[in-house]
């Protein structure tokens, strides 16, 4: 029997398609990839799509073209992992909507695709893709620095984060008696060749010249998408009193001087009179 040419394939699938109609189709083709995922964790993929009367052909997923795991209904077995460079599949958890990666790490960044193929006579296929990040954090907390530990109303206050290396590099929040400060000055990021980044923000502020709270806690959070975060200690600065030594003076010393001395001389007068009134009662 003679093979049908090009041409006569694609007449015969517009004729299958006048025929068949649009209701015998595959539609809403979705692909949900984390965005972000901690390296050593299980990374879930799925793929949801309709199939309108159709039958389901095949499921293809590839990162970055290279196809790593097949499920095709009609084979035995019907699931098919193709060896990739560190991708772990786990079989037992994955199907025709989804595939589970295994203990994914930083190599397993990229752009993932889901191909769903419906069956004969159309084969109507259609590929989504998406983009994974594999984060390493950093392995200690951020740190806050300030160039002052006391402050007077109108000083101006430089407060310094720093976020060890990580992959990606972290974002900086910045926190001012625990409210959230909305604008500062932009993170600076440091490049190592191994593709690391550390982070540095810088916090300016300005003193009250008449605060209603004495001190300022300051400290930043440091994170990474929505899969890490971390606090640095509370940073506590202290408002300087104008004059230290004389109000402590007058809170202290002095008015006790002021304020025990009279008294004392008051109760030694008492009890002088009273003994010189028992001794003449005495003598009579």
């Amino acid at each position: 029997m003679r093979k049908m040419t090009p041409i006569v394939k694609k007449i015969v699938s517009c004729l299958a398609l006048l025929f068949v109609g649009t209701a015998n189709t595959l539609r809403s083709v979705q692909i949900h990839v984390p965005k972000a995922v901690l390296t050593g964790q299980d990374a879930e993929l799925t793929c949801t799509y309709e199939l309108e009367g159709a039958q389901l052909y095949s499921i293809r997923w590839y990162k970055n073209m290279v196809e790593f795991y097949r499920f095709v209904p009609k084979e035995s077995p019907a699931t098919k992992v193709f060896p990739v460079a560190e991708i772990k599949v786990d079989v037992a958890a994955s199907d025709q909507n989804r595939v589970v990666l295994q203990e994914v790490d930083r190599t397993l960044t990229g752009e993932y695709q889901c191909e769903v193929s419906a069956d004969a006579p159309l084969f109507h296929t259609e590929i989504k893709s998406s983009e994974m990040v594999v984060v390493e954090p950093p392995l200690i907390s951020p740190n806050v620095t300030s160039d002052k530990m006391t402050y007077s109303g109108g000083d101006h206050i430089h407060v310094n984060c720093s976020s060890p290396p990580s992959l990606p590099a972290a974002n900086i929040t910045w926190f001012v008696n625990e409210q959230m400060v909305p604008g500062f000055t932009a993170s600076h990021t440091l490049n190592f060749s191994n593709g690391y980044a550390s982070s540095l923000a810088t916090l300016e502020l300005e003193a009250a010249v008449m605060s209603p709270v004495p001190s300022l806690m300051i400290r930043c959070e440091a994170a990474i998408f929505d899969v890490w975060k971390s606090t640095s200690h509370t940073l506590v600065l202290r408002e300087r009193s104008a004059n230290p030594a004389s109000a402590l003076g007058r809170s202290f010393t002095g008015s006790s001087a002021e304020t025990c001395l009279p008294t004392i001389i008051v109760v030694l007068l008492h009890i002088f009179l009273q003994i010189i009134l028992t001794y003449t009662e005495t003598l009579r």
